[in-house]
């Protein structure tokens, strides 16, 4: 009987080991090879920055930034070590103590609720296994854990760990962490913030510092006990960083700054190198952007449209509340608030955050043991509400009488002075705002109404009303001075190139990416309306015009296609200028100047519609044009970036502009990947067999066969169009901004010289103003992504100019005030302002004015009666 229970319990005793040796077999061979260091290819994120280095953006699926080794400090280390394993340079792989307790426990508990892993474990499980909670994959994790320890070093464990492990809000690694909570990056981090990190690591929604201070306290003081435990640090120094506070961030916001540019980008590098390359290869993008003039042009658009919107009317409140949501409301305000406008928080020692949103000149500095009497002597602002921006608050009162609204925000009240708000008449596009004005407050606004307000000053400041006299209102001393608002409907878009690099400044592309990402400033064409002159009369100096050449502006028609000359019913068409009226013989010059449409319609005529279309496409117009003589007054659909790209080039003497999107790209070893990418490549297709065309006659003509255009080739293929032509058409550009009568005067406040010009289209559904400096060309665009009337006499002038001019007075601050550089072949002459001769004792007023060599007046004559003998005349014909 013994003798069979002994074989039984050796049989039973093979059976197991063969059963774990097969066991063993088997999960050994399902194993991962061992990487050596160097094949160790972690997904990385791809960085963006502007012309100056500073960072806009991102592109990733892990934001990881892998950091050698050798530059994680000592202290961050044994942080981790205190928190993970602080047996790590001991064991071999396995802490066989910690495995043993992590399995008392688990059965105590019924459940799997320890692990009891060394960090060359959670390597092996984090670069290798998934994340189930199995004994299968526990013994994976051991053998691998066994292998890793005998092909790589502890530093090299160390190095794949401390780069792999995930931190929460996207952070991967501890490089990226130290950057996403406290904006530094692994050598600057602090023993009080190193010891966060360590205690982040299991659970990062759980102990994010970010959003839960409490716990992530307790983690950082657990961290620190460990420290002191294993003696990395003195139980005096775990004792002092306990109590010290500690300044943690939001993750930034770089989708912000320029979204319209980075998704621009990212469609040309995806096409370019592919969007593994660009999403998981770290790699560095330095574009031509400038981020101050970005945030200018962004703020800018903001400001114009919402102007623009304002002028036809006020659509109503947001929503209507009772008396009992109110405080509820503005408490869900504040919070939001609160968690939008303060990129910064302070953990106190108790594990709460600092009030700082009551001490905005303090910022993050202050804590909760503030003097109230203190702060309510310099602080009349809470933080999370700032000057100059709008917030949704609800209307307590409305004072017809006085003629004020009386506003709540969170935390704080400000008014309406009626004065500032008497535009919130209904929505009418049909009326100038200046003749459609509401009589008082309660015309728009009723209590308990949520409506935006933006903050204009801390202190109110009433307007002298010129309806109300000798009225007491509230103490201006004590309340914020606000100004109705309200988010606008209508669209617009801005682009900017420095004329010197061509890099392309800012990019605009719509009032709001987060609302719509549709980029109209590449991909809306629309109607440029009298812009387009400028590219019609440049084609004429090329023709032998000249800024003198005498025009006749009189009434004129012409017969359509499709009716015969006899029939009563055919069609006619008959230009009109803007403004109704008729000017007689006026020069090619002042008919820019004032954009008037019949003069322009002639130049059309004469030099005729194949050589003027043909002109545009040479200038880089790949859009189709209207093959009438309607393309003169901007018929055509063009996107903003042909139409700033034109006035570029003659700003640029006629030299091509690429503009510069990408300056370089490397990769993580500093290998160039690209090297210059400009927006031309994205419209390679549009343009490809224009520019072939072209190409073939330039070398045609180079060969000695002569054509009828050969204006347009020269030896440079970057030489466009002759430099004396480009100057003289920017002379006369000039014109629109210095003469009296100029439709872009406002861009003289500018102080600089500015060549410009406006564009409305008929019934004002879009509005333009193209417009360049010596340093810099802009254009601006608004309209509706759906066509429609932007408002009654909204043309380029008062619509777009205002955006235009805001911004360029930002994009010029610190730039040399300079000329547009003169090239040969063009001579400046005194003349007449009015006749175009040369100048003498009768003429009004005398202007300087560049012609091409040869085409200069020669006579001075004053004015005669041959003007009204020619409209006379015109007007028979």
């Amino acid at each position: 009987m013994l003798k069979k229970i002994l074989i039984g319990v050796g049989a039973l005793i093979v059976l197991s080991v063969l059963t774990v040796y097969l066991v063993y077999s088997s999960i050994n061979k399902s194993l991962p090879e061992i990487i050596k260091i160097e094949d160790y290819q972690p997904l990385l994120v791809s960085q963006v920055y502007d012309r100056n280095n500073k960072k806009i953006g991102e592109f990733f699926r892990e934001r990881r930034v892998l950091v050698p080794y050798k530059d994680i400090p000592k202290i961050v280390v044994d942080a981790f070590l205190a928190a993970e394993d602080d047996q790590f340079f001991n064991h071999s792989g396995i802490n066989y103590m910690g495995l043993m307790r992590a399995a008392i426990v688990n059965m105590r508990a019924g459940q799997k609720v320890q692990g009891g892993s060394t960090i060359t474990q959670q390597v092996a499980k984090t670069l290798f296994l998934s994340n189930e909670r199995t004994y299968t994959r526990k013994i994976k994790d051991i053998l691998l854990a066994i292998q890793m320890e005998k092909n790589l070093s502890k530093e090299e464990i160390l190095y794949l760990y401390l780069n792999q492990i995930y931190f929460g809000q996207s952070a991967y690694g501890i490089e990226m962490a130290a950057q996403t909570y406290f904006r530094k990056n692994v050598k600057q981090l602090s023993l009080a913030e190193a010891a966060i990190l360590a205690g982040l690591h299991p659970a990062p929604s759980r102990f994010s510092p970010d959003r839960n201070p409490s716990r992530a306290k307790e983690r950082q003081i657990y961290v620190l006990n460990r420290m002191a435990d294993v003696g990395h640090i003195s139980r005096e120094e775990a004792e002092a960083t306990i109590k010290q506070p500690v300044k943690v961030y939001l993750k930034e916001d770089y989708e912000s700054f320029a979204p319209f540019y980075l998704e621009t980008i990212r469609q040309l590098l995806v096409k370019q190198l592919g969007e593994n390359v660009l999403l998981d290869q770290g790699i560095r993008i330095y574009t031509g952007l400038d981020l101050e003039k970005q945030k200018a042009a962004n703020q800018a658009v903001v400001d114009g449209l919402k102007d623009l919107d304002k002028r036809q009317g006020f659509r109503g409140p947001l929503q209507t509340l009772e008396a009992d949501e109110v405080e509820e409301f503005l408490q869900k305000q504040k919070t939001r608030l609160i968690t939008e406008s303060n990129p910064e928080r302070i953990i106190l020692p108790d594990g709460t955050f600092a009030e700082i949103e009551w001490h905005p000149r303090r910022g993050a500095k202050a804590t909760a043991n503030a003097n109230p009497r203190e702060q309510a002597e310099t602080d009349k602002l809470p933080s999370f509400l700032k000057v100059g921006s709008s917030y949704e608050g609800v209307v307590t009162e409305v004072n017809d009488g006085i003629g004020y609204v009386e506003v709540q925000l969170p935390e704080t009240k400000g008014y309406i002075d009626f004065e500032t708000m008497m535009w919130a008449r209904k929505p009418n596009f049909e009326k100038r705002p200046e003749q459609d004005q509401i009589k008082n407050p309660s015309q728009a606004v009723k209590k308990g109404d949520v409506v935006l307000v933006k903050i204009v000053s801390e202190k109110m400041d009433w307007k002298k009303s010129t309806t109300r006299k000798n009225v007491t209102r509230p103490d201006a001393a004590r309340h914020l001075n606000l100004e109705l608002d309200q988010e606008p409907q209508v669209e617009g878009s801005l682009l900017s190139i420095d004329q010197e690099t061509q890099e392309v400044l800012a990019l605009v592309g719509g009032y709001s990416f987060a609302r719509n990402e549709f980029n109209r400033a590449l991909q809306a064409a629309r109607q440029t309306g009298s812009s387009f002159k400028a590219i019609v009369f440049a084609a004429a100096l090329n023709k032998g015009y000249n800024p003198s050449t005498p025009l006749i502006d009189a009434p004129i028609a012409y017969r359509q296609s499709g009716g015969d000359e006899g029939q009563q019913d055919a069609r006619v068409w008959k230009p009109s200028n803007h403004s109704r009226d008729f000017n007689g013989e006026i020069t090619m010059r002042n008919a820019l100047a004032r954009s008037l449409n019949i003069p322009s319609v002639k130049i059309m005529e004469d030099i005729g519609v194949p050589y003027a279309t043909e002109f545009s496409q040479r200038l880089g117009v790949f859009s189709k044009l209207n093959q009438d003589f309607t393309l003169v007054l901007g018929s055509s659909s063009l996107t903003l970036y042909e139409m700033t790209k034109v006035f570029s080039q003659f700003g640029r003497n006629g030299l091509r502009t690429r503009p510069l999107m990408i300056k370089k790209v490397i990769d993580r070893t500093g290998k160039t990947l690209l090297d210059k990418l400009d927006l031309d490549v994205r419209f390679a297709e549009e343009t490809r067999k224009i520019e072939e065309a072209f190409e073939t006659k330039r070398k045609a003509y180079l060969e000695g066969s002569r054509t009828t255009e050969s204006d347009f080739y020269f030896d440079n293929p970057e030489q466009l169009i002759k430099p004396e032509v480009a100057y003289v058409i920017t002379d006369m550009l000039k014109a629109t901004v210095t003469d009296p009568n100029g439709t872009g005067g406002r861009a003289a406040q500018l102080g600089r010289e500015v060549a410009g010009k406006t564009g409305s289209t008929n019934g004002y559904f879009d509005a333009w103003f193209v417009g360049y400096t010596p340093n810099v060309a802009t254009g601006v665009w608004v309209g509706f992504d759906k066509e429609r009337t932007i408002g009654r006499s909204e043309v380029g002038g008062r619509a777009a100019l205002p955006i235009w001019l805001d911004y360029m007075k930002v994009a010029h601050k610190n730039l040399p005030v300079t000329s547009f550089p003169m090239p040969e072949h063009v001579k400046v002459v005194k003349i007449d302002a009015e006749t175009g001769k040369l100048a003498n004792s009768a003429s009004k007023r005398v202007i300087n004015q560049a012609f091409v060599e040869g085409t200069e007046p020669t006579t001075a004559t004053s004015r005669s009666e041959e003007t009204t003998d020619l409209l006379k005349q015109d007007m028979d014909e």
